[in-house]
């Protein structure tokens, strides 16, 4: 467990996200690599450089396109398995694509070819910003999105070297069969990172936070929406997962803010050359100084974004995070030197990857665990689609209006948004950090049964979010012999009486004791009567997440195999041998 004090190294002690954090450097270092190749081939075939702008637009259509659907893959399907699949198929495409660029073949096939990746690239991401609450704490959130955030700016300094080198030495096929290698890598190392999450069956209902059980029948649960489709299609998870965010103002606030600021991106992508050529006499190839200037920024920033993001008021350093991403580029309206240029472009990279990690982190906390990949999914569409209009719009307004006016207007625009949204970003971290201390002492409690063995924190943290109280009267019935397996009840306070059918009470219940777990492991109809002795308070824990809990464990912790064990030879005897080896497999 961590306790928060690691920082930046706290997300290295989980080995299985260790494993995800490397599949992520070896697959976008090979992007960048990929896309240098990709330019040089299709400038050398064409001679021109629509070819290269065509293929660029194109990529990124695919994510506007198809960013709902890449979520709901990763919501819906086993995640591990859908990121390796994915991984072999951009290996198997990229192999095609060095084919033929070794044949020398028409840059046309090579473009669709790109697309084809694209889309294969879709559904990877929201996937893997799903997986990483599954396999890191709550605390540790922050350190492994701001290590992801450092990867990502190494890798935005090492692919394009690494491909500007292979192209040099050899040619742009040999330089896309080496992408084709990385995906493959990719591939064996998420084989290692184990169980990611997704592909869980929504339940017909979800609980709410409180419910009550009189003598006058069972326990019984209705409530609100937390992101599972009702029934339906793809589209009914599409909007299931849209209707997560519009019910939430602080999920507003930050998509708006996200697509606000990757508008800039994309003015920037062509500004910038702009500002390297005419306003400080730097040469079109001087942008790659203002580049590498805003990663350096980011890189010097990366370890101290850890406290930020764990702090209550996150909402309110992510909005000053917009501000201090806008805030410099209006400032290049008015600056000529390249030496300020620089700093500013420094000051803007610090803002940006401090909003990057902030941004995640409040996604990941804010976002119903089933609907997250959903969710980031439909961000994902936005930002690509907000990227390509400010690349679009860049253009148009330094033709409209200037360069000065164009920088001044833009980062103006992006620090007032920051600012309008500062409350609901501030609300929407502070209500997550009350859930976090919530949840804090019910994981203590979960972890210290024995139940779940030697579960990981995040597990325990996902059984507590789920975990909703029950209060149950004298009398009432919890639920009865030969009903279907649904919840898991863990006995908070109060006493409960077994029954068995011909053989009346068996056993009594009392504080830390658990029962539901033989129907939901064994695949069995309810095999006693649970009945309140007294005034009872319940823990209920949907069946689903508590199969999750146990299912990535070799063998079933020895508290809960004993008691299934005895509970059976009292109740059932006939189902008592053999005991289950696993959880895997069960309903």
């Amino acid at each position: 467990m961590s306790d928060g004090r690691h920082g930046f190294r706290g997300a290295w002690a989980h080995r299985r996200w260790r494993w995800l954090l490397v599949s992520y450097a070896v697959s976008l270092t090979g992007d960048f690599l990929s896309f240098v190749a990709l330019s040089v081939f299709l400038f050398d075939a064409t001679g021109s450089a629509g070819w290269i702008a065509v293929a660029a637009v194109v990529r990124v259509l695919s994510y506007v396109v198809l960013g709902p659907l890449g979520g709901v893959a990763a919501d819906r399907l086993p995640r591990r398995g859908l990121m390796i699949s994915l991984d072999v198929a951009r290996g198997a495409v990229m192999g095609v694509i060095a084919a033929v660029a070794w044949a020398g073949g028409p840059p046309a096939l090579v473009v669709a070819l790109t697309v084809v990746a694209s889309i294969c690239t879709v559904p990877y991401r929201p996937a893997a910003v799903a997986a990483t609450p599954v396999l890191v704490a709550e605390d540790d959130l922050a350190a492994a999105n701001a290590a992801e955030g450092a990867v990502g700016q190494m890798a935005f300094f090492a692919g394009p070297a690494l491909g500007a080198a292979v192209v040099a030495l050899a040619d742009a096929g040999t330089a896309f069969a080496l992408n084709a290698a990385t995906f493959v890598v990719s591939a064996l190392l998420i084989a290692r990172a184990g169980d990611l999450g997704g592909g869980r069956p929504a339940p017909p209902s979800t609980s709410v936070p409180t419910a009550t059980a009189t003598a006058a029948g069972p326990v019984t649960e209705d409530g609100p929406d937390d992101g599972a489709p009702a029934g339906g299609g793809v589209w009914a998870d599409v909007r299931a997962g849209a209707a997560v965010v519009r019910h939430s103002r602080g999920l507003v606030a930050l998509v708006v803010l996200i697509g606000v600021v990757l508008f800039q991106v994309g003015l920037e992508q062509v500004v910038h050359v702009v500002v390297a050529e005419e306003r400080l006499g730097m040469g079109a190839d001087g942008v790659g100084l203002l580049d590498a200037a805003m990663g350096l920024g980011g890189l010097a920033v990366a370890p101290f974004t850890v406290r930020l993001a764990r702090a209550r008021a996150s909402g309110l350093l992510l909005a000053g995070a917009g501000v201090v991403t806008g805030v410099p580029l209006a400032a290049l309206a008015v600056v000529g030197d390249r030496a300020s240029a620089l700093v500013l472009l420094g000051v803007q990279g610090v803002g940006t990857m401090a909003f990057e990690v902030l941004t995640i982190t409040l996604l990941q906390r804010a976002c119903p665990e089933r609907a997250l990949a959903r969710v980031y999914g439909l961000t994902d569409s936005l930002t690509a689609a907000t990227q390509v209009a400010g690349s679009a719009a860049a253009p148009l307004l330094v033709r409209g209006v200037g360069l000065g006016p164009t920088l001044w207007l833009t980062g103006a625009f992006v620090a007032s948004v920051s600012a309008v949204v500062a409350p609901s970003l501030h609300r929407e971290s502070a209500a997550a950090d009350d859930e976090r201390r919530r949840l804090a002492p019910v994981a203590d409690r979960l972890r210290r049964l024995g139940l779940f063995g030697d579960a990981s924190q995040a597990a325990l943290e996902r059984l507590a979010r789920a975990a909703q109280p029950v209060e149950v009267r004298a009398g009432a019935v919890v639920f009865t012999e030969g009903d279907a397996p649904g919840d898991l009840y863990v006995v908070v306070d109060g006493a409960l009486d077994v029954d068995v059918s011909g053989r009346g009470r068996v056993s009594r219940m009392g504080p830390d004791d658990w029962f539901g777990e033989i129907g939901l492991l064994r695949g069995v109809p309810r095999t006693a009567t649970v009945v309140a002795a007294t005034d009872a308070v319940l823990w209920a824990v949907p069946g689903r997440v508590f199969v999750d809990a146990v299912a990535g464990s070799d063998a079933l912790p020895d508290p809960l195999r004993r008691t299934m064990a005895a509970r059976l030879v009292r109740t059932h005897p006939t189902l008592a041998a053999p005991e289950p080896a696993t959880a895997e497999g069960s309903p």
